[in-house]
């Protein structure tokens, strides 16, 4: 497996990520609840891999993985007792680790998570930062196993246009 930095002919194929993922879940416990033409929107996804904040996995010539970093905290998160009392400028945030179907369970997201803090601790941040929805018990044990902590919970309004209200928690690790 190769981990590279996305640019912007890879946008495409990490929209198609994406979707392909959000679907499969639909329905099952751990259903993140994105869907195509809501979030991730391509602006967005488009964005991170711009300001050089995606990184993308690959088995050959396969997009097997994605994950994107910015120092948006965004307005879901309110007042939380951060572990890091930092400006937003050294905050890197995590968004939108995954992992295609048929390639979990082999240590991709851990490694596309490591990768991701390394990246942020080589541009000189000083914590990170992300969210995982509440009922996706394998990502929130991965982050704790990394050393990330439960800071708090809250809802974000990025689900379906009938349910746009999702439960998450936000977790933190001191870089």
């Amino acid at each position: 497996m190769h981990i590279r930095q996305a640019v912007s002919a890879d946008v495409d194929s990490i929209m198609d990520l994406y979707d392909g993922v959000s679907t499969a879940m639909v329905g099952t416990p751990y259903d993140c609840r994105w869907r195509r033409g809501g979030h991730p929107s391509r602006e967005f996804v488009s964005g991170l891999v711009l300001d050089e904040g995606m990184l993308v996995a690959f088995e050959g010539d396969t997009l097997v993985g994605a994950v994107g970093t910015d120092h948006d905290l965004g307005h879901d998160y309110g007042e939380l007792p951060w572990l890091c009392d930092v400006p937003d400028h050294l905050v890197a945030v995590i968004h939108l680790l995954v992992v295609r179907e048929g390639w979990r369970g082999g240590g991709i997201s851990r490694q596309l998570l490591a990768a991701c803090l390394n990246v942020a601790r080589a541009r000189g941040m000083r914590t990170a930062r992300l969210d995982a929805t509440a009922n996706n018990a394998p990502a929130i044990a991965l982050y704790l196993s990394e050393g990330f902590y439960k800071v708090g919970e809250g809802v974000q309004d990025v689900g379906p246009r009938d349910d746009p209200h999702v439960p998450f928690v936000v977790l933190e690790r001191v870089l």
